[in-house]
């Protein structure tokens, strides 16, 4: 979709990162973020976003700021944060999670073979950790880092840490911003490491955990696997419907000790009452009744629809750039684009203009729907002009 600076979808949305770039890179920034959000898909690319830009210059410009920047990433970020997030926010849900881009250039810096469970292969891709908090309708993307194969990284002279040091750096730089009821994530993250660092800092965290995990019954560890066929479909309990649970119907909580974590809240799901798969959910907080503890662990979907939004409607994944500087500034400008449709409430021009609407592929469509008739109005209104 073509689009142009006289059309401007922000307004004074911007106005406040403008401190961060010279005057040409602040044109390049706004033409990049329309870009972002009026690219049809494919087409999010710095060739596309420079053709697409009607009274735009050559893309090598756009493509200098990109790859040859000369401003502040860590401003811009630091920037984004500090709008939408109060001092010492409190309450909430902060997760982190990873996720897969698939790329095609094996020469791309950091690209590397990785298990995609979906497609049940490795694909050549990029790994981007990241944290995302939650807090009534506020929704904001936190902070990333992407993870580096150990033999890439000292191929690329890149300092290597695996994704649970990631995760943990990462986490100490989120709760400098918030500080959450409940820390999310999966059964992948639940390391000692990390579970030592949240519980030290006094945190509630919930997870999932694998089938192999070990419990302590009776003196002996068994498995979290073992120990659920050994228990009588009379211990579960029916799942009010009331509650809105669609998957699951069955549950059972108990409190048990659980090696290299201590004690937890253990939650045993099934989806039929005599069913062999469960599904285990674990937490730090042995008060937590275990609808709460399945109402939390289902909150770490945001960030898996977070990381959908980004790329299928904001071209997460459809950079064409060889280095791992100008990989992290585009999934920089990914991340703002998103922060400011889902907290649109905030500004009085987005939340006029989207009128209420929330999903972020309906959000895109209204952008452009709006654009397309402020460009044609333009249009109409030249033609008249030049027939005078």
């Amino acid at each position: 979709m073509f689009f142009t600076k006289e059309i401007d979808i922000f307004d004074k949305t911007l106005e406040s990162y403008q401190s961060c770039f010279s005057k040409p890179q602040w044109n390049h920034f706004k033409t990049y973020m329309h870009g972002l959000l009026l690219g049809e898909k494919g087409e999010k690319n710095i060739q596309d976003i420079a053709g697409n830009m009607l009274d735009g210059r050559h893309q090598s410009s756009l493509n200098r700021f990109l790859t040859q920047h000369k401003w502040d990433v860590r401003r811009l970020n630091a920037l984004r944060l500090q709008h939408l997030l109060l001092s010492n926010q409190k309450g909430g849900v902060l997760i982190v999670d990873d996720t897969l881009i698939e790329k095609t250039g094996e020469h791309m810096d950091g690209v590397g073979y990785l298990f995609d469970h979906c497609k049940g292969k490795n694909v050549l891709c990029h790994d981007v950790v990241s944290t995302f908090y939650q807090r009534g309708e506020q929704q904001v993307p936190l902070y990333f880092t992407p993870y580096v194969k150990e033999e890439l990284a000292e191929q690329q002279e890149i300092w290597f840490k695996t994704k649970i040091q990631i995760a943990l750096d990462l986490f100490r730089k989120s709760l400098m911003q918030v500080h959450p009821e409940v820390v999310v994530f999966d059964a992948w993250y639940m390391s000692k490491e990390l579970v030592d660092f949240l519980s030290s800092r006094g945190l509630t965290w919930v997870s999932s955990a694998k089938s192999n995990r070990l419990i302590q019954v009776d003196d002996t560890w068994v498995s979290l696997s073992s120990f659920a066929k050994s228990l009588s479909t009379q211990v579960f309990r029916r799942i009010n419907k009331l509650v809105g649970e669609q998957r699951f119907k069955w549950l059972f909580e108990t409190t048990m000790v659980m090696k290299h974590v201590g004690l937890v809240k253990l939650v045993i799901l099934r989806e039929r009452k005599n069913g062999k798969t469960c599904t285990f959910l674990v937490s730090n907080n042995t008060g937590l009744d275990g609808l709460q503890v399945l109402e939390y662990y289902k909150k770490r979907w945001r960030i898996e629809v977070f990381h959908r939004d980004c790329k299928q409607h904001l071209g997460m994944g459809e950079y064409q750039v060889r280095k791992l500087d100008a990989v992290v500034i585009h999934l920089h400008l990914v991340f703002l684009a998103y922060t400011l449709l889902k907290n649109a409430w905030r500004n009085p021009f987005l939340n006029h203009l989207l009128d209420g609407i929330k999903a972020i592929g309906s959000i895109c469509k209204r952008l452009k729907r709006w654009v397309f008739d402020r460009f044609t109005k333009k249009s109409k209104k030249h033609s008249a002009v030049q027939s005078i």
